[in-house]
């Protein structure tokens, strides 16, 4: 029986019991990772591998079984195995893969926390720009980033992201959010993020119009926070200020990562689309290129055989995890003698009291989460694996 991965349908892959995964790890996370260029026949030379970025990390979570801790913005390849570790408590992550998955973990007790998570493989070929996009985030993020992401400050106002190009005297329109801002006096704080040069503290602006005119002192990223006459805070807004002759350089991949943001954010909600956009901003105009990370080599995912022998073998979808035609029946299998599989299919994590499987379960209509682990009598919980089934629109 084959799968077909969806946006290559000249790609088949066979459907793999969890024991026979379990063995041919090494091999299927490096074809996982060389995915895009092997499969789109154009493999470039340095060509970025499709990794993934943590992001809100709560506790320790490290990578196995070289036990590397893991951190906000540091890079997650797609198929690697995360345990939290240290005391058991409130653990949590939220891993963005470069196909679109957004993946929250998260475990509470000693039990289901010594489970770990498997991070889903890739179920569609990204696109290269996203797979850099992600790239230059991190590269940003790593560099100290001044996001309010990176500095932990709350987002209590709305928020927007714009490129504003420099007129005579510095002058800048400013739409997008701030044009739906009622015409009339407003005060706003300038501060400069990319440079160091001094705020300017409760200046005063008029709205009359479409946009927000303001001058500023010139190219650079700025934080501008904008409070109306009653002295109420009302908006924030980060502006990448650009001469005529930089605006398209940057302007097009920002409109770019913004159009793919809202079409990620549409299928897997809770896509941190300002926060993005915001650091994202911040690449392009501080021109920071997309940095090789450090991908595990396939020894790093190998199993263990000794280890194996007490680890209940994961979960297998069959199908695989994808975009299919219609309602589709998904098969769980695994290959341990007796094991039982436990599963939910509401985004939470499974743990002892959660349903058992006995039968196929139907994804009808748009898209189902799976997430399951095995348990047999003797030997380790497996860890948790995630199925993404998405019915397209017809």
């Amino acid at each position: 029986m084959h799968a077909t991965l969806s946006g290559n349908p000249d790609l088949r892959l066979p459907t793999l019991s969890c024991g026979l995964l379990a063995r041919l790890a090494p091999a299927l996370t490096l074809f996982v990772l060389l995915l895009p260029a092997s499969a789109s026949g154009h493999a470039q030379p340095g060509a970025q591998a499709p990794l993934g970025i943590a992001w809100q990390v709560r506790g320790l979570w490290q990578l196995e079984p070289s036990s590397a801790p893991v951190f906000s913005g540091d890079a997650v390849p797609p198929g690697s195995l995360l345990r939290p570790g240290g005391e058991a408590g409130d653990h949590s992550i939220l891993i963005f893969l470069p196909d679109g998955q957004r993946i929250l973990y998260d475990c509470f007790s000693a039990i289901d926390c010594a489970r770990g998570f498997r991070v889903p493989p890739l179920y569609r070929r990204p696109d290269p720009f996203a797979v850099d996009m992600l790239a230059r985030i991190r590269a940003t993020l790593a560099g100290g980033a001044h996001s309010p992401k990176a500095r932990g400050e709350p987002h209590a106002l709305p928020r927007d992201e714009v490129v504003a190009v420099l007129g005579a005297g510095n002058r800048v329109h400013v739409a997008g959010l701030a044009a739906d801002l009622p015409n009339g006096r407003y005060t706003y704080d300038l501060l400069p993020v990319d440079r160091a040069a001094p705020g300017e503290f409760h200046r005063s602006l008029t709205k009359a119009g479409p946009a927000l005119e303001l001058t500023l002192p010139g190219a650079g990223l700025y934080d501008l926070r904008i409070t109306d006459d009653r002295n109420v805070p009302r908006i924030d807004l980060f502006i990448a200020a650009v001469h005529a002759a930089d605006s398209a350089r940057i302007e097009k991949p920002f409109q770019r990562a913004s159009a793919l943001l809202g079409d990620w954010n549409i299928d897997y909600q809770g896509w941190p689309i300002d926060e993005f956009q915001w650091v994202y901003l911040e690449a392009l105009m501080l021109n920071i290129r997309s940095r090789r990370a450090a991908v595990p080599v396939a020894a790093k995912f190998a199993v263990d055989p000794a280890a194996d022998a007490g680890l209940t073998a994961e979960p297998a979808f069959s199908p695989r995890p994808g975009v299919f035609d219609g309602d589709t029946a998904v098969t769980l299998r695994c290959a341990t003698p007796g094991a039982v599989i436990r599963f939910t299919v509401d985004n939470s994590q499974p743990l002892a009291n959660s349903l058992v499987y006995h039968a196929p379960v139907m994804v009808k209509g748009t898209e189902l989460t799976i997430k399951a682990y095995a348990t047999a009598p003797g030997k380790k919980d497996s860890a948790v694996v995630t199925g993404i089934f998405r019915i397209q629109d017809q």
